[in-house]
């Protein structure tokens, strides 16, 4: 009986003395993008590499070989389990995400990393009480750069040009602005472009520079028009399973949330502008005609655009958000970035 009892006292002692294991988790990443992308390699593989560092290796991000749906089935995936966490662009849901737009409009801004942060600041301040994302974690927000006319073989030098024109556009601000200046819209998903563009479906693409690279279409593109600020943009959001979430420790919920939001929209901003880099380099190399928007073919854009902002604020009023004050703060943040 003595011995027994020894042995019990030392056992207890013993797991009494044994360092607890920290609970590991490991969170799936659904991208409908491919891996060389700036959304992939120099966001959301870095990001993952913060993460586990911050967590000391309790958390970790598993990007997965391959999408597990198409590219607008990503909310309704991480919604309901399929996936832990994911990103989607607003302009694959018609109708759903119309609150985004604000950053997004033609002119707006110079950098993706400007109108991230501006975007995410503005977006948490003045239209998370919308409730937009319900049904997920939202995490955080950012902007592509500033978007291009890409076309095969006619060029966009003036606005007649865009009449007529069978132009891919992911949908959201580019489908409005395609519409407004007569050009026929395709609303297609991004990695479907190479096959659209080489196969004629269509005459040119609606994208950000980076994309020339990302989705190998410089050997289709033959013209590229660029607007100062744009001619439009696209966000995407960064959503994560909402179970998926709860599960963590409140010390990894709170690290994990310090690495989104803000920084988040610095962090995948700085991607898309490096991406942008390369790909003006191939712009300016003389393979593609590059051609800057005069004054004659801004001022006509604007003219056929501008109606875009009295939309966005009436909807806004409609949920009650003080669209006013949620433009001003987002235009005057860019500006500060921009000036920096």
């Amino acid at each position: 009986m003595k011995k027994l009892t020894t042995l019990l006292i030392a056992g207890a002692a013993l797991a009494i003395a044994a360092p607890v294991q920290a609970k590991k988790t490991q969170l799936t990443v659904s991208s409908w993008l491919p891996p060389t992308h700036a959304v992939v390699a120099d966001f959301l593989v870095p990001w993952g590499e913060e993460i586990s560092k911050a967590t000391d290796g309790r958390v970790t991000l598993r990007i997965l070989p391959k999408p597990v749906t198409n590219p607008p089935g990503h909310f309704d995936a991480v919604r309901d389990g399929l996936v832990d966490i994911s990103f989607i662009s607003h302009a694959y849901y018609p109708g759903r995400f119309e609150l985004t737009k604000f950053a997004v409009l033609p002119f707006s801004g110079d950098t993706a990393e400007s109108r991230s942060v501006a975007a995410w600041d503005t977006y948490e301040k003045y239209l998370l009480p919308a409730e937009e994302h319900k049904g997920v974690k939202l995490l955080g927000i950012y902007a592509h750069g500033p978007g291009i006319v890409f076309t095969t073989e006619k060029p966009v030098e003036k606005i007649e040009d865009f009449e007529g024109l069978k132009i891919r556009v992911g949908g959201g601000m580019a489908a409005d602005v395609a519409k407004a200046l007569g050009v026929s819209p395709i609303a297609k998903p991004a990695p479907e472009s190479y096959e659209l563009l080489s196969t004629g479906v269509v005459d040119g693409v609606f994208f950000p520079a980076e994309s020339l690279v990302s989705f190998k279409l410089d050997s289709v593109i033959k013209n590229a028009t660029t607007f100062p600020g744009g001619l439009y943009s696209d966000t995407h959001a960064v959503i994560m399973n909402e179970d998926a979430f709860a599960k963590l420790s409140k010390e990894d919920q709170e690290a994990l949330l310090k690495l989104s939001g803000k920084h988040l929209a610095s962090l995948a901003g700085k991607a898309w502008d490096k991406h942008d880099a390369v790909a003006h380099k191939i712009l300016n190399g003389g393979t593609i005609n590059l051609i800057k928007a005069d004054d004659a073919l801004i001022k006509a854009v604007h003219e056929r655009t501008d109606g875009f902002e009295k939309t966005w604020l009436e909807n806004a009023a409609e949920k009650g958000i003080d669209g006013p004050a949620a433009l001003a703060s987002f235009r005057a943040e860019i500006k500060q970035l921009e000036a920096q």
